[in-house]
């Protein structure tokens, strides 16, 4: 059989078609619920850094007072935050699930 033929039904190694399809949509449809949960996640994390630096700006900590800085901390802060939530949610998927 050439790279290029449709395996036959009697290949106990490969799944029909059927399932196959269903396969891959499933995780079509798991990377696009990852990926919109994650935009939520960064929205959210977003403002609540942004509440917060804005809540610090003028008082006495200079280093929020650097333009620079407060970037920084805009940026990284709801990255890093997105990260340790993905990380949480993967610790208690592994919790809850069963092999």
């Amino acid at each position: 059989m050439s790279q290029f033929e449709e395996p036959t039904q009697s290949s106990a190694a490969v799944p029909p078609r059927g399932q196959r399809r269903a396969a891959i949509v499933g995780g079509c449809v798991a990377a696009m619920g990852s990926a919109m949960l994650t935009g939520v996640l960064l929205f959210v994390n977003g403002s609540l850094v942004l509440a917060i630096v804005e809540m610090f700006t003028g008082s006495e900590w200079e280093l929020l007072n650097k333009q620079g800085a407060g970037q920084f901390i805009l940026f990284v802060a709801p990255v890093a935050m997105v990260v340790a939530e993905w990380m949480m949610i993967d610790y208690v998927r592994t919790r809850f699930t069963s092999r």
